[in-house]
């Protein structure tokens, strides 16, 4: 069993068995193999969510330390760091913390809420940054011992589980880094070798391979770098390989990228380009199954730069969607581009025959360059007999 596998078991076992106080001690010690992902400029982060997992309502609080690097050329401090509710609270380091050297947040969920999802937040604010910077912590309360097959229902090579083989990536920006994680479980009496192949290179999966002891979860760092040929929503398909074999099951991580804004200056965000709809959203009312129903959305460029539409992205049951301008419009790569004034319409038309009956609602994403809309949303709503 290599390190890491070891270094993930052993933090599951003191947070069941020594509590609080040992695991904070032992997560406050730095471990090689980590990735480091830019927090905010000269400032790098071990990773920016951690997931607890499974745990059981008032089995005890549960912490997880965040390690914090400077890369920059001057002392830094950590002014404070709040939380986004009084079930979690945070400690961190209050000396100046050198170039080069590292600091820890620690975040710790109380665990006495309620037996439910729980998904955390801790704003950092530092001395180098305008901005604060956003830690999460998340996992699934449960109010008795967990089945590992109750929870970990989709089955890998037909020894290892995990709750869902899609896996959110969240929103990535252009010319950056996300760290996520997931979780997988042993659903066999015996520990089963971990890895996987034909990653995308976009992807970079930490701490493999790795050994997965009997009846027990572990979880899988992950950290996804933005490609200048993506834009919008797009997948990862990840190919697990289970004791040498690969599985015939995929892993598939969602995440949507987006343009990187945080590097303008509030100026130029006001004198970027502005996405501006004139309506965002279509109720057809009742419709029988089979009925193709067709609309439009106008909008324009009311911003002080030209407008670019990277990609559309569109729900299931969209057959056929365009933007047709109302002007001449350039297009680069085959994208649209509005000028200053100018104004577009997103025709959209769908099969409601290849939707299910009852209420349906569709959406559609416009992502663009414009620095405070860049995700722009429509959607259609409505009855299908």
């Amino acid at each position: 069993m290599n390190i890491f596998a070891r270094i993930e078991i052993f933090e599951e076992k003191m947070k069941r068995i020594f509590g609080l106080t040992a695991l904070l001690a032992f997560l406050l010690v730095p471990f090689p193999g980590r990735a480091w992902e830019q927090l905010c400029k000269g400032v790098s982060v071990d990773r920016t969510v951690y997931d607890f997992g499974d745990i059981v309502l008032n089995s005890g609080p549960v912490s997880c330390a965040f390690t914090l690097r400077n890369d920059g050329q001057k002392p830094i401090l950590i002014d404070r760091v709040t939380t986004s509710c009084g079930c979690t609270t945070a400690q961190w380091t209050t000396r100046s913390i050198q170039p080069g050297q590292t600091g820890s947040v620690t975040i710790t969920y109380k665990n006495d809420e309620g037996a439910f999802p729980f998904d955390k937040s801790a704003s950092v604010f530092l001395s180098c940054s305008e901005r604060s910077c956003v830690l999460r912590v998340r996992g699934v309360c449960h109010d008795k011992p967990i089945v590992l097959e109750e929870v970990y229902t989709h089955v890998l090579g037909g020894k290892l589980g995990v709750k869902s083989p899609e896996i959110k990536g969240g929103v990535l920006e252009q010319g950056g880094q996300r760290s996520e994680c997931f979780l997988l479980a042993n659903l066999t009496d015996k520990p089963v070798t971990l890895d996987f192949s034909n990653t995308p290179r976009q992807v970079k999966l930490h701490n493999l391979p790795l050994t997965v002891p009997a009846r027990q979860s572990v979880r899988v760092d992950f950290t996804l770098s933005s490609d200048a040929r993506l834009w919008g929503k797009n997948s990862y398909l990840l190919t697990p390989v289970i004791d040498g074999r690969s599985a015939k099951e995929s892993l598939n991580i969602q995440a949507v990228t987006q343009m990187n804004a945080s590097r303008l200056s509030p100026e130029e965000k006001r004198n970027g380009p502005r996405i501006t709809f004139k309506q965002s959203t279509y109720a057809f009312g009742k419709a029988r199954s089979g009925k193709t129903i067709e609309t439009g959305f106008s909008f324009s460029n009311t911003g002080k730069a030209p407008l670019e539409i990277y990609k559309i992205d569109a729900d299931e049951g969209v057959v056929n969607y365009e933007i047709r301008p109302d002007a001449d419009s350039k297009r680069e790569n085959g994208n649209p581009i509005l000028q200053p004034g100018e104004s577009a319409t997103l025709t959209v038309r769908f099969d409601t025959g290849s939707l299910p009956k009852g209420e349906t609602l569709l959406q559609l994403r416009l992502v663009t360059n414009s620095p405070l809309r860049p995700l722009a949303d429509v959607f259609i709503s409505g009855w299908i007999e």
